[in-house]
């Protein structure tokens, strides 16, 4: 998902956001076959040197969440800035399984939609494509 740079900010707070972890509406409502986020998502900080090792990142890192809805499935968010253009990539964070990717996929998909309609909500123009890339991509 991209943002123009000026946008980093609002970026960052969205996707707190999409995660439930502000006043922002809750991600229980996702789900993939039986499992169900049920529970707040969990949000820890992702070294930048991990990120390099486990990810490709198009543009210059500038900070990594991960973002947890269940104990198997979470999301490496990867925001990066250039010149013009703040984004945040929405990564599979394990390689556990081919059922795991699948569900990380979703989580991804599911974070990146609802990110994106908090800035739009906002004014903010975003440009979404969807790819959950695990570490092996």
């Amino acid at each position: 998902m991209t943002v123009s740079a000026s946008a980093l900010g609002e970026l960052i707070l969205a996707v707190h956001e999409a995660a439930g972890q502000s006043s922002g509406p809750s991600a229980r409502r996702w789900r993939y076959g039986n499992v169900v986020g049920i529970s707040t998502p969990r949000v820890r900080d992702l070294a930048l040197a991990t990120v390099r090792v486990k990810h490709l990142v198009e543009r210059r890192a500038i900070a990594a969440i991960t973002v947890a809805v269940h104990r198997k499935v979470a999301v490496d968010v990867v925001f990066a800035l250039d010149n013009s253009v703040a984004s945040a990539q929405f990564l599979c964070a394990t390689t556990d399984s081919e059922i795991v990717i699948e569900q990380e996929t979703s989580w991804a998909e599911y974070l990146a939609t609802k990110t994106s309609a908090a800035l739009t909500a906002t004014d903010i123009a975003t440009s979404l494509s969807h790819r959950c890339a695990s570490a092996t991509d």
